[in-house]
C-alpha cells in the first residue's frame, strides 16, 4: 500500500479517532443500558452514518478485556446465545475518570480546525462550511434532546441562551459581510 493510499485511508476511516474511544464508548453504552455486542456494534454504525464501523474482530476482544478487568459483568446469555453485559461499580468509576479525557480530545480536534481548512481548496470550501453548519446545528439539538433530562434547568436556560447569543453574532456577521459583497454604486465588481 502506498503512502498516499495509507494516509486516505486513515482519514476516512476513523480508527485513526482518540485512543480507547471505542472502549470508553462501549463501556458508556453498557453504563446506560446492559446489551451485547451485536447492539454496540449498531449504535455506533447508526450514530456515525455508517462512517465509522467497528468489526467484530475490534469490538468482542475489548468486551473480555473489560470482563477481565471488571469493569462490566457477563449476565446472561439471549436466545441467540449472545452474552448481555452489564457495567460493575469499578467500570462507572472509571467513566468519571475518562471524561475528562475525552473531552480534552474533542477540544484538541476543535483546535486543529484550522489545519484542516488551510487542506481544503477554495473550490470546496462551499461544500465544506454548508455542511459543517448544518452538522453542527443538528449536533447542538441532538445534545439538548438527548440531554435535556440530565442538565439542571438553570445550566440548560444559560447554555441555550449562550447557543442564542452566538447564532445572533453569526447573522449579524453574515449579514454584515452580505452587505459588503454587494456591487458599490451599481457597478459590478468581481470578486477573486
Amino acid at each position: 500500500m502506498s503512502t498516499k493510499e495509507e494516509v486516505e485511508r486513515g482519514l476516512a476511516h476513523p480508527q485513526g479517532a482518540p485512543r480507547g474511544l471505542l472502549l470508553h464508548y462501549m463501556l458508556h453504552k453498557i453504563s446506560k443500558n446492559p446489551c451485547h455486542g451485536y447492539e454496540i456494534l449498531q449504535e455506533i454504525d447508526a450514530k456515525t452514518e455508517g462512517a465509522w464501523r467497528p468489526g467484530a474482530g475490534s469490538i468482542y476482544p475489548i468486551l473480555k478485556k473489560l470482563l477481565e478487568n471488571g469493569y462490566i459483568q457477563s449476565d446472561q446469555k439471549t436466545g441467540a446465545d449472545r452474552r448481555i453485559y452489564s457495567i460493575t461499580t469499578k467500570g462507572v468509576e472509571t467513566l468519571k475518570e475518562d471524561e475528562k479525557t475525552f473531552l480534552f480530545s474533542g477540544q484538541k480536534w476543535m483546535a486543529m480546525r484550522r489545519l484542516f481548512i488551510e487542506l481544503i481548496e477554495p473550490d470546496q470550501l462551499v461544500r465544506f462550511l454548508s455542511d459543517g453548519t448544518r452538522g453542527q446545528f443538528e449536533m447542538a439539538q441532538e445534545i439538548i434532546r438527548t440531554k435535556s433530562n440530565e442538565i439542571p434547568p438553570k445550566d440548560l436556560e444559560y447554555l441555550l441562551k449562550e447557543y442564542k447569543l452566538t447564532l445572533e453574532r453569526q447573522l449579524d456577521w453574515a449579514a454584515q459581510t452580505l452587505t459588503e459583497l454587494e456591487p458599490v454604486a451599481g457597478t459590478k465588481t468581481k470578486r477573486k
